[in-house]
């Protein structure tokens, strides 16, 4: 079964970069313009399901990018918690815990911010949603919708291919309301057929991403 997965669309905190992972946040009107655009372009699908995790920024996405649909909300989707630094910038977690810090930014599969999760737990729960998804769909002709967030679809972009789950803030971009397509196979590895896509967005990609770190 294919699984088109979105990243939700912008919000004052993914404007700024900050850590916002388990916090509520509205979409801005940019996000929402950005999500109505990713709806415009996917408007000829029939979708057997469209799910979201359980945070209001994903359902406001979903519900403009696949208007009439129910979404279904799926624990494992949830973005990253970053405990004590909910958002922080980048600047201010680390003058809080400057070892653990420097630490995470080494190894976030092995270390996680002081009341939040590593890498390898998000992947963990992550994949385990969308087992949950690809078998609840088996065998669907028609695709299933899913947004979730930032670090968790980098993570799942890194476990899905067996790539060094520690690299994903090096190795792995998700933008905004960005657009990827797995190929969900049982008994099978996932087959990665599109990654971080944000051609609705606007024609030059240069424009409609951010840089590596």
């Amino acid at each position: 079964m294919l699984l088109y997965l979105a990243r939700h669309a912008q919000t004052a905190s993914s404007a700024v970069d900050s850590f916002n992972g388990q916090r509520e946040l509205p979409l801005t009107d940019h996000g929402r313009e950005q999500a109505r655009l990713l709806g415009a372009r996917l408007a000829g699908i029939q979708w057997a399901a469209v799910y979201r995790s359980p945070l209001g920024r994903t359902q406001e996405t979903a519900e403009l990018i696949a208007p009439g649909f129910q979404c279904i909300s799926m624990p494992g989707l949830i973005e990253i918690n970053y405990g004590g630094w909910e958002g922080l910038s980048a600047e201010q977690a680390r003058a809080l815990n400057p070892g653990r810090y420097k630490a995470w930014l080494a190894d976030p599969s092995a270390m996680a911010p002081a009341g939040g999760e590593t890498a390898a737990q998000v992947a963990e729960r992550a994949l385990e949603a969308l087992e949950e998804i690809r078998a609840r769909h088996e065998g669907s002709a028609q695709p299933v919708l899913a947004v979730s967030h930032k670090a968790t679809l980098r993570i799942l972009g890194a476990a899905l291919t067996g790539a060094p789950i520690a690299k994903y803030r090096l190795r792995w971009p998700q933008d905004e309301c960005a657009l990827n397509l797995v190929e969900l196979r049982a008994g099978k590895e996932p087959f990665l057929r599109l990654w971080n896509d944000t051609s609705h967005l606007g024609p030059d990609p240069a424009a409609s991403t951010r840089s590596g770190k």
